[in-house]
């Protein structure tokens, strides 16, 4: 079983691109493969509570329906604590299964898996 890290950088901001980051983590669960998603910068609304229901990527599958896929596969989901608070994001706001983390947890998680970027 591999380690696959999927680094978000994208929200609300490009749909697309935030859907296909949680799709690939989504794949790499279904795959067998222990699978981290880590959100940074716009990514981090993605996290907050609510906001899946207004994420709709072209041609993709509703955000939302990807999001639950996630959770119910237990992808950890990590959430940069600078980039949610510089957004006003507090950690009682953000979704089921998600939890801050920094740069020290990413950095770790690199050392020890594939990261695939998004």
């Amino acid at each position: 079983m591999a380690k696959i890290v999927v680094t978000a950088t994208h929200g609300t901001d490009d749909p697309s691109r935030a859907t296909l980051a949680f799709l690939a983590a989504k794949a790499a669960r279904e795959n067998g493969d222990e699978a981290v998603l880590f959100l940074m910068n716009e990514a981090v609304m993605l996290a907050r509570k609510g906001v899946g229901k207004h994420v709709q990527g072209i041609g993709l599958a509703p955000f939302q329906d990807v999001l639950e896929a996630v959770q119910a596969l237990g992808v950890e989901m990590l959430v940069c604590k600078p980039c949610a608070e510089a957004r006003g994001i507090a950690e009682e706001e953000l979704i089921e299964g998600a939890r801050f983390a920094g740069m020290y947890d990413l950095t770790k998680l690199a050392a020890e898996g594939t990261v695939i970027s998004f």
